[in-house]
Order: structure tokens, then sequence, then C-alpha cells
């Protein structure tokens, strides 16, 4: 087993309090997200209402309560990081294993929230009296804005169900009809209730009372809200009724039969439904109006039945896949204890690292392929069509190497460490020169060679190696269309033993050939002439 480096960290809470404030926290994001789509639904109810009516030029209702749709998504989004959080750390496997099922519309979220949000600013702010340009980014909002609650549901949906994972998994999303009918309930469910607590937040918050008097303070007020609050008595009182025939369907759609607690949290909120349907049709008689005191309460209670029914479901099929997976962490626990004191050392040896030190940074993004020592020989060099260059047998200008490094080489695998600053990259060439020399010139070859040997080699330049290296060690036009393209032999060179060594077996992967048939005094006489070539052309 290789070295690993990885711990396995126990929660940092219990389960027990886990599923409290993941209860806490998700209520108060569930509330401003209901608040939110249901201001949503009804500004676009009302906007046509007003366009039916032809009253579009008038200071309009629903960009009254549109205003506060920006309000309630802003307290969405931000209490919606605390159950992220909350159910990643205590229930990360189901929760990861149904978003990753459904990752392709998970990763829609953000881009659905911003056109959605951008579309309603629009609406609230901006757009005041264009009919159809309200219309097309009314659509454009709902539309999007819809879409979210329906992707979380079905990761819900998927999260409670483990059993059905690889039917999700072998289906793709044609999964079967049971668990389409409950996503699709539940999803109803969720904005029935968007509707009843919108309307009963607009009709105690933003419709003025008809007692309030009619000083000119409150006038364009008393004009504006208080001809809509029998209609949002009439939008609550639907609302309930929706989620009460909503709520039947739900339960007979739920894909594990529910427990006896289950039940009695439906029943409590059937109950509930049921006094808030009764004092709603109430209040539609003259001069009666529904009392805060009396509804705030009921409405919350009804809300916590919702999510305690949610939560109680969501327990129970967590509590059949939590011990497997709290088994599967332990037995690899077990498996990782012998390698915890080297993980941990070498955790602390890599926190005294300095990492813009020319060692580190050749170790960390140039030995993989060089080598440790350099010689083009690490361990991923195998792999690769053009094998890394023998960095230690390089002599070379300074200046030449740094646009190398910079920029890389074109047809090979050495990319350019431009993110790099030039203080980092520079301190790599200074360790590589003096570990290796690179910046260094070669000045005494010692190869016995006759002049005819010499001039031989001479020829063979001129004749050969010139077409792409030039006369006078330039690239010519020739090797600069090649990728990778010759070194400029001015600039750069080998040690006498490596460029003998390209010369006589050529360099995989390039134009450069194998001249192993020329005989070796004239081999090593055209290492005598490259070497020539730089040894007055030094930075």
């Amino acid at each position: 087993m290789k070295t690993l480096h990885d711990l396995l960290l126990p929660l940092p809470i219990s389960e027990a309090i886990a599923r409290g404030l993941l209860f806490g926290v998700f209520s108060i994001h569930l509330l401003f997200v209901l608040l939110m789509l249901g201001t949503a639904i009804l500004a676009m109810a009302y906007f046509i209402e007003a366009w039916w009516h032809n009253k579009l030029m008038e200071l309009r209702w629903d960009k009254k309560i549109l205003r506060m749709f920006m309000v309630h998504k802003s307290l969405a989004v931000v209490f919606g990081v605390g159950p992220l959080l909350l159910i990643q750390v205590a229930f990360s496997i189901p929760f990861f294993n149904a978003v990753v099922l459904f990752s392709p519309f998970w990763l829609l979220i953000i881009a659905f929230l911003i056109l959605s949000f951008l579309s309603f600013d629009s609406l609230g702010h901006r757009i005041e009296t264009h009919r159809y340009l309200h219309l097309v980014f009314g659509i454009i909002a709902m539309i999007f804005i819809l879409c979210v609650p329906g992707f979380f549901v079905a990761v819900l949906v998927a999260a409670e169900n483990p059993d059905k994972w690889m039917d999700i998994l072998k289906t793709g999303f044609g999964f079967d009809w049971r668990i389409s009918l409950h996503w699709v309930t539940r999803y109803l469910h969720v904005l029935g209730a968007s509707v009843v607590f919108a309307a009963a937040f607009h009709y105690f918050f933003t419709a003025p009372r008809h007692d309030i008097g009619q000083d000119s303070h409150f006038a364009k007020r008393l004009q504006n809200g208080a001809p809509h609050r029998p209609t949002l008595v009439k939008w609550m009182l639907g609302g309930l009724l929706f989620q009460i025939a909503v709520g039947f369907a739900l339960y007979f759609s739920m894909l594990h039969k529910p427990d006896v607690m289950t039940v009695l949290y439906m029943s409590a909120g059937v109950v509930l439904a049921v006094i808030l349907i009764w004092l709603t049709a109430l209040s539609l008689q003259p001069a009666r109006t529904l009392n805060f005191f009396a509804m705030a309460p009921l409405l919350l209670f009804l809300l916590a039945s919702m999510l305690s029914t949610r939560q109680r479901s969501q327990d129970r099929a967590f509590a059949e896949i939590m011990p497997e997976v709290s088994k599967n962490a332990e037995q690899y626990e077990q498996r990782l204890l012998p390698y915890q004191d080297d993980a941990l050392n070498h955790f602390k040896s890599q926190m005294n690292i300095i990492y813009d030190k020319g060692p580190t940074i050749y170790a960390e993004s140039c030995a993989f392929c060089h080598g440790g020592n350099a010689n083009g020989k690490g361990p991923d060099a195998a792999q690769l069509k053009i094998p890394p260059e023998d960095i230690s047998a390089i002599r070379a200008n300074q200046s030449y190497l740094a646009d190398i490094l910079t920029n890389g080489i074109d047809g090979t695998a050495m990319p350019g460490f431009d993110y790099y600053d030039q203080y980092q990259r520079h301190s790599v060439l200074t360790y590589l020169n003096e570990q290796y020399g690179i910046f260094s010139t070669v000045t005494n070859v010692k190869y016995n060679i006759t002049a005819q040997q010499h001039d031989q080699a001479v020829e063979q330049w001129k004749n050969t190696c010139s077409t792409c290296h030039g006369l006078d060690g330039e690239v010519s036009k020739t090797g600069s269309s090649f990728k990778p393209p010759p070194p400029d032999l001015v600039q750069y060179s080998l040690t006498p033993e490596r460029a003998f060594e390209v010369i006589t077996n050529g360099y995989p992967g390039t134009m450069m050939t194998s001249y192993s048939y020329l005989p070796q005094a004239v081999r090593q006489a055209l290492v005598k002439i490259v070497l020539d070539k730089r040894k007055n052309n030094r930075d």
C-alpha cells in the first residue's frame, strides 16, 4: 500500500446535536425560501391582474410586494449555508451521493439563482410600465426560480431513499413513477406552502390596515394596499386547501410506510391547516380581519409539522445507512492506523518547507519528469513521447534557459512556468546551476581527431546538420518550422558525453535522427564543432 496522508477525523459534534441544529437552521432557511417563492408567485399574479384591468400605468401592488423579494432571497441564501454545512458534516455519504446522482442539475442552481435574482431585481426597481418587457423578464425569473426548489427536492428525495440509488444510477433520470410522483407531490407541497406564508406576510406587513387614518403620509399606501387585503386572504385560503389536497397525495406517494410519529406529525399539520382555513374564511366576512397574534403561531406550528415530518422520514432513512457507513469508516481507520505517524510526520515536515525556493519548486514542479537528480528519468518520463532532457548535462546561456522556463517548448510536454514570478524562476535556475553548472561552457574537449576526420565532420555539418541548425548554429528557417524546433546552438549546448549520445542515437520524438553510421571519430568531431559554436557566445 502506498503511503497515505489522509486522516479520518471524528465528527466535531454528536449526531443528535447535528440533527437538532439542522432542524433549527433549516426551519429559518425554509421560512425565507417560502416567503421568497410566494412573493414571486404573488407579484407575477398581481402583474397579470393589473395588465388585465389596464392599470399598468398606476403605482402597482405587484411592484410594492416585489421589493420584499430581494430581502427574502438574501436571507434565504444566508441561512441556506448553515443547513448545507451541517448535512455535509453529519450525513455526508447520503448527501453527496444524492448530489452526484443529480449533479447536472445541482450545478445549474447557481446560474439559475443569478438569472432569476437579476430578472426580479429589474422588475422591482427598473422596469416600470413596459408590459411586454415586464412579461418577458417575469417569465424568465419565474422559470428559473421555480426550478431551484425542484432541484433541491430531487436531491433530498434521493438522499432519503438510498435503496433507490442504484436504480437512479442505472436508469439515469428516468426513474420509476413512484419516485417521480413523490418528488412532484413534495415539490407542489412546497409551492403551496410558499403561497400561504407569503400571502400572510404581505397581509400583516405590506398591506396597510383600514384603521391607519387618512393623513397624507399613509394616503397612497392606503389606496394601494388596503384593497388587496381580501385578495391576500383568498390566496391564503386557496393555498391551504391546496396544501391539504397535495398533502394526502404526498402521504400515499411515500416510498416507505411512515411510522406512527410521522403520521402524528402529518395529522397535526392537517389539523392546523383546517384551523387556519376556518380563520381565513371568517375574515372574508365584512368588517372581519385576521389577528396576527392568532395566525402567526399557527403558521409557525404548521411549518414545524411539515419539517418534523420531513426530518422524521429523513432520520429513518439515514438510520439504515449511517451504521454501515460508520462501520466502513472504522474498518478503513484501522487500515490507516499503521500509517498515521508517518502521515503526521510528513504533514509536519511539509509545514516547514518554504515553497518559493529553487529546490522546493524543482521538487514540486520539475522532478516528476526530469528526475530528482535532473538526469531526465523522473517517474513520469517514460510516459512522454519526447523524453525530458538530462538537465545535469545542459550547458547554456542563462537568458536562453530563462526563456524556456517561462514559455516552455512548443511541441513537447515542457510547459511554460510563467505562473511563477521572475524571482522564483531565477531561483530554480540558480539552484540547477549550483548543482550541475548549467550556465558553464565546455572549453576542453579531449578527443584525438585527425585533420581529415575534422574536415569530414565539417562537410557533414554543412551538407546535413545546417539544414536545421544553420551554418553558425542558429536555428534555420527549416528548423524553426518543426515542433519542437532544434535548440539554438549558439546559446545552448550539452556536455560532450551527452552531445555524443544525441548525435549517435538521435532524440526520440523529434526530427533529430541517429547518425550512428558515421565513424566514431567523425561524430566526436561533430561534438567539438557543436561546442565551439557556443564557446564564445556566453551571457
